[in-house]
């Protein structure tokens, strides 16, 4: 399935700007994915992420933000020049057409399944909160 992104699919993702970009906002609980047990083995938990994260989750599947067919290879996809100038440029990101931002939702929505904490790492690089500011802007031009 290809993303229908509609002014409506914009606003509902744009919705999450307010709550994650508060200063008191704590995107996971900031323990470690792994515990030390007594008898010195490692216990993994995964990243303990707030509540609204897997609420953002059910959101950009409701609303069909994640590419769903396999006509999009989002790992490949992720590899490209395009995705990186997305993910390191934050003017370049400042610019992102709703197919872009799709593509990087999904990238966000499928990633951490073959690396923990792969969202984390999108919102310790600000990558997360562009894309909901750019998705914030392109809403309001939407009407």
């Amino acid at each position: 399935m290809t993303p229908q992104l509609t002014p409506e699919a914009l606003r509902a993702i744009a919705a999450f700007l307010p709550v994650m970009a508060d200063p008191a906002f704590r995107f996971t609980d900031g323990q470690p994915p792994a515990v030390v047990l007594p008898d010195g083995g490692v216990q993994m938990r995964g990243y303990a992420y707030d509540p609204q994260v897997p609420r953002l989750l059910r959101t950009l599947d409701e609303f069909g933000w994640v590419h769903g067919d396999e006509r999009f290879q989002w790992p490949q996809w992720a590899q490209t020049p395009e995705a990186r100038a997305l993910r390191d440029d934050p003017v370049v990101l400042a610019r992102a057409t709703p197919v872009q931002l799709a593509r990087l939702l999904t990238v966000f929505a499928r990633q951490e399944r073959f690396s923990d904490g792969s969202r984390l790492g999108f919102w310790e690089a600000g990558l997360l909160l562009g894309i909901l500011r750019r998705a914030a802007v392109l809403a309001d031009a939407a009407g």
